[in-house]
C-alpha cells in the first residue's frame, strides 16, 4: 500500500531522527502482519547450516524443497510439508533447515516424541543454538499438563535467552518478500456471496484499477460500518487514480461522513476526516477549518470502535473465501481502515499553515495537534499510536514546550525500541502455524502492548 511522504518536522534537532522513526513505523505496521504472521502471503527460502561435499545438485534440490515444506508447513498443510521435508533430508540428510521445518511439523501435528527425535539430530549438527534451545522449550511446554499458549512460551523462551537477534540466522528458513495471490483474489471476487465480502477483497488491493475503484465509491454511501468507510477513504485517495475519480470521491465520502458522524458524537476521527477529505496537502488550513479542528480536538475519544473487529470480521470472510495468507490479509484491512495516512494529511497541512499564523494562533493549533494526538496514542495500534506520536510533537513544537516536546520524543522512542526488538526474534521464519496464529490474533489485540511485551514490559494481550 502506497504510503505518503512524511510532513516536515517543525524541531530542530530532532527532525532527521524523528522523519527516520516514522517513516520505519509508517512501513512496518503494514510489513510486519504481511512479512512475519501471514503464514500463506511469504514465499520461503532457505540457507543450509553447512555444505556438504557433493552440495552442487543435491543442495540445490533440497533448497527448493524446503522452499516448499517450509510454505506448506506455515499454512497448516502438514502432510505435503512432510513429503517435501522427506524429499530434502533425502538429498541431503544434514540439512539443517529441512530439520527444523520437520520439528515444526511433528509439533503442529502433536507428535512430541518425533519431534524430540529431531530435535536430537539438529543437537548434533548445531549444538546449543537459540533455535534448538527455544523450539526444545516448546516442545517441553507442549508436554505440561496445561501448556501455556504458543506465543507466550516462544516469547519467555526467547527472552530467557537474552532476546537473540535471530534476523540473520543459517537455521532459520528464510522469508522472501511477501506479495499478493493476484488469481487467488481474482477467483474469490467471481465466488463473493455479498457486495461487503467483494469490499473486503477490494481493500486488499495496494494499486486498485480504476474499475474496482469506482466499484468501491459505489458502495460508499450505503456503508453503515465506520471501518470500512475510512479503509474506503484511504483507498480512494490514492493518487495513482484518475483526477475525476478522486474528485467525484470526495464529494461522496464527504457526505457519508457527516451523516456517519452523527452516530458518534464524541469521536473526532470521522469529523476530521469529514474535514479534511478532498483537500491537498500543501493547501493552508483556512480559519473556518481550524475553527472546526478545535472543535474537534476537544471530543473525548479518537474513535468509538477497536482494531479488534475489522480484523475478526475480515478474517471469517476472507477464510470463508480460502483466500491463502488469510490472517495476514485481514490484518492488513483492518490496517487500512486505522485512516492512518488521513491523519498524515493534516500533519501536511498543518506544516502548510505554521508560517501564516501569529505565535498566538501558532500556540492555538499546537494545542489541537496535541490533543488529538494525544487521544491518538490511547489506541491499540502501532500505526494510529506512531500517528499520534507525531502530531503531539508537531503540536509541541508549536507550543514551544521543552517538556511536551520531551514527552511526545520518549513516546516514540519506546515505541521504536520495542519494533526494533520485536524484529530480533524474527517471528516469520518459524513455520509453526498455531504459533503465527496465535502472535498475530494477540497482537490484533493490542499491537502496543504486544510490542512492549518483547520488550519485557508485561505479557501479551
Amino acid at each position: 500500500m502506497n504510503v505518503n511522504p512524511v510532513p516536515p518536522s517543525p524541531t530542530p534537532g530532532r527532525s532527521g531522527t524523528g522523519l527516520t522513526r516514522r517513516k520505519l513505523f509508517w512501513s512496518l505496521g503494514l510489513a510486519i502482519p504481511l512479512v512475519s504472521l501471514s503464514a500463506g502471503f511469504a514465499l520461503w527460502k532457505s540457507r543450509p547450516a553447512r555444505r556438504p561435499p557433493d552440495s552442487g545438485l543435491a543442495l540445490s534440490s533440497a533448497v527448493r524443497h524446503t522452499r516448499l515444506d517450509t510454505r506448506a508447513a506455515a499454512a497448516g498443510e502438514l502432510e505435503r510439508a512432510r513429503e517435501e521435508c522427506t524429499a530434502a533430508l533425502a538429498e541431503v540428510p544434514d540439512h539443517a533447515s529441512a530439520l527444523i521445518v520437520l520439528v515444526c511439523i511433528s509439533l503442529e501435528a502433536g507428535e512430541l516424541d518425533a519431534a524430540q527425535d529431531v530435535l536430537a539430530r539438529l543437537g548434533a549438527l548445531a549444538p546449543g543454538q537459540p533455535e534448538l534451545r527455544i523450539l526444545e522449550q516448546l516442545l517441553a511446554n507442549q508436554r505440561r499438563a496445561a501448556p501455556a499458549g504458543w506465543g507466550q512460551a516462544f516469547l519467555e523462551s526467547w527472552t530467557e535467552l537474552g532476546r537473540p537477534d535471530r534476523q540473520a540466522s543459517v537455521l532459520l528458513p528464510e522469508s522472501i518478500p511477501p506479495a499478493l495471490d493476484e488469481p487467488a483474489l481474482e477467483s474469490a471476487w467471481t465466488r463473493a456471496p455479498s457486495s461487503r465480502a467483494r469490499l473486503t477483497l477490494a481493500l486488499l488491493s495496494p494499486n486498485p484499477a480504476e474499475a474496482r475503484a469506482r466499484w468501491v465509491l459505489q458502495q460508499v454511501p450505503q456503508l453503515d460500518d465506520s471501518a470500512l468507510l475510512v479503509a474506503a477513504f484511504d483507498l480512494l485517495r490514492d493518487k495513482r487514480l484518475a483526477v475525476s475519480v478522486q474528485q467525484e470521491a470526495a464529494s461522496v465520502l464527504r457526505q457519508r461522513f457527516a451523516q456517519l458522524a452523527g452516530t458518534s458524537p464524541r469521536a473526532m476521527q470521522l469529523r476530521l476526516f469529514h474535514l479534511l477529505v478532498g483537500t491537498g496537502r500543501e493547501a493552508p488550513l483556512e480559519p473556518q477549518e481550524l475553527d472546526a479542528l478545535e472543535a474537534i480536538s476537544v471530543l473525548p475519544t479518537w474513535k468509538e470502535d477497536s482494531f479488534t473487529r475489522p480484523f475478526l470480521e475480515a478474517r471469517r470472510c476472507l477464510e470463508e473465501l480460502a483466500v491463502p495468507g488469510s490472517r495476514g490479509a485481514a490484518f492488513a484491512v483492518a490496517e487500512r481502515a486505522l485512516g492512518h495516512r488521513g491523519v498524515l494529511l493534516l500533519l501536511w497541512r498543518a506544516a502548510a499553515t505554521r508560517e501564516r499564523l501569529s505565535e498566538d494562533e501558532r500556540r492555538r493549533m499546537g494545542r489541537m495537534l496535541w490533543l488529538i494526538g494525544s487521544r491518538l496514542t490511547e489506541q491499540s495500534s502501532l500505526l494510529e499510536h506512531s500517528v499520534g506520536t507525531s502530531l503531539m510533537a508537531s503540536g509541541a513544537g508549536s507550543l514551544l514546550h521543552g517538556r511536551n516536546q520531551r514527552e511526545a520524543f520518549a513516546r516514540e522512542d519506546e515505541v521504536h525500541a520495542a519494533v526494533m526488538t520485536s524484529l530480533r526474534a524474527a517471528l516469520g521464519r518459524w513455520p509453526l502455524r498455531s504459533l503465527s496464529e496465535q502472535l498475530l490474533e494477540s497482537r490484533a489485540r493490542s499491537e502496543v502492548t504486544w510490542l512492549r511485551a518483547f520488550m519485557g514490559k508485561g505479557a501479551l494481550p
